[in-house]
């Protein structure tokens, strides 16, 4: 190779090398999140290699298993190219594909085909709870709280619901509403029991949650003769304010407890542009500034959580996005 070939070699590699740190943090983020789920696969490949239907796609995952991914995705490449679209052994391809990508990109597209164009085949369960990690590392908790909640809702039987709850209950963490956290990962808790691992992460997690406080007093329970005098005092003091006040004013409507959260930012341009575009749609619409800095959009009030949904339903169909039912406050 001439000097000026050499050189010209090495001022592209540089250049390469610059493209790549331009890319940023998030980038690195996506990349180890994907290595980290092939890493999580291929440790517990003796599992996973079981529930392979096609022997050229175990014979791939084997291949990644042993650190050879170009080989293992020829494979793959190979066995989509041969199948029917909608055949079980398409989408098996396409799930691995996209479990097996070395790009974000290129996984969420292949694990959201599988998630909607084949949601009744059996690895879409698993596609959704893929594309669920995928979307916290790139710093999108809504989607992944709306992935992992869809795998509870469209899957009730899936092994995978605890895990689920789990990534739906950090995503919503990040989202700035610990109520709906905590009670995910509480739930979480309940169906992992047995799965002492998912038991340690989920109580990591749950950490973050705050302390309950109940009880009795300090003092313990009031002795009988106490709580003689108590209910004494109490009934005389209720027949003086029966003989001296007015007529009771009908009690107060109950406080709606559900609203729709449309979407979280931290621009205030932004946070306007979707009140009105809520309120064109028809809805009563507010912003709710967290001390995080995010301004969350909250649509409608609803004293049930059915309400609340359905009104979920019509905005993601209005406004697309993914929008979430929270707790009213």
């Amino acid at each position: 190779m001439s000097g000026d070939a050499r050189a010209h070699e090495r001022a592209s590699r540089t250049r390469r090398r610059i493209g790549a740190h331009r890319r940023g943090r998030s980038g690195w983020s996506l990349r180890r999140c994907l290595a980290a789920s092939l890493v999580s696969c291929l440790c517990a490949f003796g599992r996973l290699a079981s529930a392979q239907e096609s022997p050229a796609i175990r014979s791939a995952v084997q291949l990644a298993a042993e650190g050879r991914g170009d080989s293992a995705r020829r494979i793959l490449a190979t066995e989509l190219a041969r199948a029917h679209a909608g055949d079980p052994a398409y989408v098996e391809a396409l799930f691995w594909r996209g479990r097996l990508a070395t790009s974000g990109d290129s996984a969420v597209r292949d694990l959201r085909r599988v998630a909607i164009e084949y949601s009744t085949s059996r690895w879409a369960d698993q596609a959704l709870l893929q594309l669920a990690q995928l979307a916290m590392a790139a710093s999108k908790p809504a989607e992944a709280l709306e992935d992992a909640r869809r795998i509870r809702r469209d899957y009730p039987e899936s092994a995978l619901g605890s895990r689920a709850a789990m990534w739906a209950g950090r995503a919503a963490f990040e989202m700035g509403d610990p109520a709906t956290a905590c009670a995910l990962l509480d739930s979480a808790k309940a169906e992992a029991a047995g799965d002492i691992e998912l038991v340690n992460q989920i109580a990591y997690h749950r950490s973050r949650c705050p302390a309950t406080l109940a009880g009795p007093a300090p003092g313990g329970p009031p002795q009988p003769a106490a709580r003689a005098d108590t209910t004494a005092a109490a009934q005389a003091d209720t027949a003086r304010r029966a003989a001296t006040a007015p007529a009771a004013a009908a009690p107060p409507a109950a406080p709606a407890r559900f609203e729709v959260q449309v979407t979280a930012t931290r621009s205030s341009r932004a946070a306007q542009a979707m009140l009105e575009r809520i309120r064109k749609a028809g809805m009563s619409a507010r912003i709710v500034t967290g001390a995080d800095g995010y301004q969350r959009v909250r649509a409608g009030s609803f004293s049930n959580r059915r309400d609340a949904e359905a009104a979920a339903d019509r905005l993601r169909r209005a406004l697309g996005g993914h929008p979430l039912v929270v707790p009213a406050s």
